[in-house]
Order: structure tokens, then C-alpha cells, then sequence
């Protein structure tokens, strides 16, 4: 069964239960195959700098610009924000937040005009529509009490005093991210070539690329594109995943910025190749914060504690975070 792949500026329907809401999905065809700009050498062999033709003013797209997080001590950590070169690793329990942070990045990366891919196999294009309209819903009605999960599932529509705001939500959505953010949804157990292709379809379209990949477990190795090296690299999780990693570091070495999301008993696998590792507490929001309103959408503190970083310092970023509305906003300490 072929991969399904989704552009939001495309016609798909948003269906409910009472009502058809057209969105922006659509199949993204002649994807094309990636362009390896790593030095080749014939066997197995160590390369001189000179060969190499290393420039360091390009690595990690120091002479491009750099994409906000939306956090502003992230941003600072980061030396101002995503680049091209970088893979970061978001680790956490189920249930922790961690797609929800991977798609916050990727709508203000879309946001900020660069192409997005959200890719994993798992990856539902209402529910991300749901999420992204529940995000806009929100801050357009900060007392608005309707979920993602609500609008998802079709019971938001049920109501009539919703269902204009969550029509006007998805509009907003389409017109501020729509032809920026796409998705990406394997079949399971997809090879990391076909991340690589959806990426180089994006540097056609645009200066700048950054692919999500949520639960990266779903993912297998390419190895060398030979039978045997990826029989071997995918014969163990271990080797599975730590494989992975490299094999998205080297997507991101050909000018892209990749997020990568994982369970934190498996981060230790996917560090190695990371240039940024955090992990995701979650912990209870203040009583004297907390609201009828703020409880039913499921309000708690995500701290985000980056541990790994080898573009600046490591730290911690407090964020206030509210599930069923989407929403991430930093707080002070």
C-alpha cells in the first residue's frame, strides 16, 4: 500500500458529523529524489580538510536566516533559532507533549515562510487540523472552551455558537499555513528515504526546510540502499534507531532542520547524532492559576530542559501548556 503524503494549499474534506468543512490537503506528486552533497570517496577511506572543501561559514546555515521557535530562551539557547544542519531531539513519556511541540515548531516555521514536512505514520490530517484550529480558536476566543479532541471527533459541530468560530479557525489556519505545511503519512515502518525525498521536493519551493518527524521508532534505516547493510543496521531496535539518527542528521547536512520526536527511554539511541537533545517534564500549573476553563482543557507547566546542545549552552525553558487548546507560551521562571 503506497505512502500518502498531503499539501494543506490542496482540496481534502474536514468531515464532522453535522457539517463538511473543506481544508488544504492534497497528494504531493514527482517527489524527487534527494541529492547527496557529502564528499564521496571509493571504499573505505579517511578525507583530507582540503578535499573536503570545508566552509564553516555555511554549516549549520550561519549565512541564512535563522527560523524562530516561538521561544524566545529557546531562541537564545539556539543561537537565534532553527537552522539548516541542525537535528533536535525532543524526547518524553506518552503523553507528555512532545507532538504537540513538534507541531507548535512546524506551524511557526510555516508560519515564518519556510517549507514544513510533518512526517510519521501516524500522522492524521484532521487531527492536525483540529490541533492548528483549536490553537487559532483559542486566541481568537481566550474564553473558549472547546478542544482539539472536540473539534476532531465532530462534537464541537453539535453546537451552533461553535460552529462559525471553528469554521473561521480552520480558515485561518489555511490562509496563514496552507501552502507551507505538509504532511507526510507512512504506511509504517517507512525507510528514512522517503523523509529524504519529501524534503527535496521542499528545497525546490523553498530557502528554507524543516521536517518533523513524530515518533521516530516508526521509522526504519536505509543503510547503504543495499539489501544487506540494512537487513544488518534494522536488525535490532538498537541498531535501528541509532541508525536512523545518523541517516537524519545526514538530511539535515544537505540543508535542512530536523525535529525529531521519541520516548524518552529511547533518546540515549538518538542522541549521538543530535545536535540538540530535550527532554519534556511535565508538571502540575499553579492552584492559584488554575480554572474551571483551564482544567477542562487539561492546563499544566511543561518545562522544556535542553541537555544536549552543541551550538550553545544547555538550560531550561519554562512553558505554560494547554492541551486540548494547543497552545505553548513561555513564562518566566
Amino acid at each position: 500500500m503506497p505512502s500518502s503524503n498531503w499539501d494543506f494549499s490542496r482540496n481534502v474534506s474536514f468531515k464532522s458529523r453535522n457539517r463538511v468543512i473543506r481544508g488544504g490537503f492534497g497528494t504531493l506528486d514527482e517527489v524527487t529524489s534527494s541529492t547527496d552533497r557529502l564528499p564521496k570517496v571509493s571504499g573505505v577511506a579517511a578525507v583530507s580538510l582540503a578535499a573536503m572543501q570545508v566552509d564553516v561559514t555555511t554549516h549549520l546555515g550561519a549565512v541564512g536566516p535563522v527560523t524562530s521557535t516561538g521561544f524566545p530562551k529557546l531562541d537564545q539557547l539556539l543561537g537565534g533559532g532553527l537552522r539548516s544542519g541542525m537535528v533536535m531531539a525532543v524526547s518524553g513519556a506518552a503523553g507528555s507533549g512532545r507532538t504537540s511541540v513538534g507541531l507548535s515548531l512546524a506551524y511557526l516555521a510555516a508560519r515564518a515562510r519556510a517549507g514544513v514536512v510533518v512526517a510519521g505514520a501516524a500522522v492524521d490530517p484532521t487531527e492536525v487540523v483540529a490541533r492548528l484550529a483549536a490553537r487559532a480558536l483559542h486566541r481568537e476566543y481566550p474564553d473558549a472552551r472547546t478542544s482539539y479532541g472536540e473539534i476532531w471527533t465532530g462534537q464541537a459541530w453539535a453546537d451552533d455558537a461553535s460552529r462559525r468560530p471553528i469554521a473561521d479557525a480552520i480558515d485561518t489556519v489555511m490562509k496563514k499555513v496552507g501552502a507551507q505545511l505538509h504532511l507526510f503519512r507512512g504506511t509504517g515502518l517507512e525507510t528514512t528515504q522517503a523523509l529524504s525525498e519529501c524534503v527535496a521536493q521542499q528545497w525546490a519551493r523553498s530557502e528554507r526546510v524543516v521536517l518533523v518527524v513524530d515518533d521516530v521508532e516508526g521509522f526504519l534505516a536505509m543503510g547503504d540502499g543495499g539489501m544487506t547493510r540494512a537487513a544488518l543496521v534494522n536488525g535490532s531496535f538498537e541498531a535501528r534507531m541509532t541508525q536512523v539518527g545518523y541517516e537524519l542528521r545526514r538530511i539535515a547536512e544537505q540543508g535542512a532542520c530536523v525535529i525529531a520526536t521519541v520516548l524518552q527511554e529511547h533518546l540515549s539511541l538518538l542522541s549521538p547524532a543530535a545536535t540538540l537533545a530535550i527532554e519534556l517534564e511535565a508538571r502540575p500549573a499553579p492552584e492559584h492559576d488554575m480554572t474551571e476553563r483551564l482544567r477542562k482543557l487539561g492546563a499544566r507547566t511543561l518545562l522544556l530542559k535542553v541537555t544536549k546542545n552543541r551550538v550553545g549552552s544547555t538550560g531550561e525553558v519554562p512553558l505554560s501548556f494547554i492541551p486540548g487548546a494547543g497552545t505553548l507560551e513561555e513564562t518566566r521562571p
